[in-house]
C-alpha cells in the first residue's frame, strides 16, 4: 500500500505517534502538533537536488543547487548532461557529485531510469531502484520518498540529524547507529516520515 502524506495521513500519523511514543508526544505538544514538511520536486531535478545535499548544510546545498539551476534551462537530464564539468565545478559541485549526477542524467537519457514509472512504485521498490545507481544510497533514496514523493513511512536511518535527535530525545548515552535507529523507529510505522520531520525539528 502506498501511503501519501496528505492532511488525513498527517492527522492519523500524529495520533499514532502520540500513542506509540511518550517522547514524540512531548515534542508534538511543544510544537502544538505543527509539522514542518521537507519538500523537493519530483523526478530528475529532485534527485539531483538531494545528491547535492548529501553531507552538506542546508544553506550550502541550497546555494550550490541555485547556481547549478542558473546554468540549466529547462532543468532536465539532457541539458544537465551537456553542461561542462568546469561549469558544474564553478557552481560548487565536487568531482564525485558531478560523476554521480551525470550518471543519473545518462541513465534517464538511456531510459534506464524512468521517473514517471518509478514514482508509482511501492516504497521498497523505489529504494531498491534508486540505490542501484552510483551515488544514491539509503539516505538519498529515503529522502526522495519523503521529500519528492511525500511518502508517509520513509526512514533515512543513516541521517546524522536523526541519530543525534534520537540520542537527545531518548536520553541515550551514545549516538545510535543505523541499525539501532531502525529498531527504535519500529513502533512508529507506518508513519516514520512524520517521526523524522518531528525529530529534525529538535536538531540544533
Amino acid at each position: 500500500m502506498i501511503r501519501i502524506l496528505d492532511k488525513e495521513t498527517l492527522t492519523n500519523g500524529i495520533k499514532h505517534l502520540k500513542e506509540a511514543d511518550e517522547d514524540l508526544l512531548l515534542i508534538l505538544e511543544q510544537n502544538n502538533d505543527s509539522i514542518n514538511l521537507f519538500q523537493r520536486q519530483k523526478g530528475f531535478i529532485g534527485l539531483i537536488n538531494l545528491i547535492i545535499e548529501q553531507q552538506l548544510s542546508v544553506a550550502s546545498a541550497k546555494a550550490i543547487f541555485g547556481r547549478v539551476q542558473q546554468n540549466i534551462t529547462p532543468f532536465n537530464a539532457h541539458n544537465f548532461y551537456k553542461l561542462s564539468e568546469n561549469k558544474l565545478r564553478n557552481a560548487g559541485l565536487s568531482k564525485q557529485k558531478i560523476e554521480y549526477c551525470k550518471g543519473i542524467a545518462r541513465a534517464v537519457i538511456n531510459k534506464d531510469l524512468n521517473f514517471n514509472y518509478l514514482n508509482t512504485l511501492p516504497d521498497e521498490k523505489v529504494v531498491k531502484c534508486l540505490t542501484s545507481f552510483k551515488g544514491v544510497g539509503d539516505w538519498t533514496a529515503n529522502c526522495y520518498l519523503l521529500a519528492c514523493l511525500s511518502r508517509a513511512d520513509a526512514w533515512p536511518s543513516s541521517d546524522l540529524g536523526l541519530q543525534v535527535s534520537i540520542q537527545k530525545v531518548k536520553k541515550l548515552r551514545m549516538k545510535p547507529n543505523k541499525l539501532t535507529t531502525e529498531k527504535i523507529a519500529e513502533p512508529w510505522k507506518p508513519f516514520r516520515s512524520i517521526a523524522a520531520l518531528l525529530l529534525w525539528s529538535t536538531y540544533d
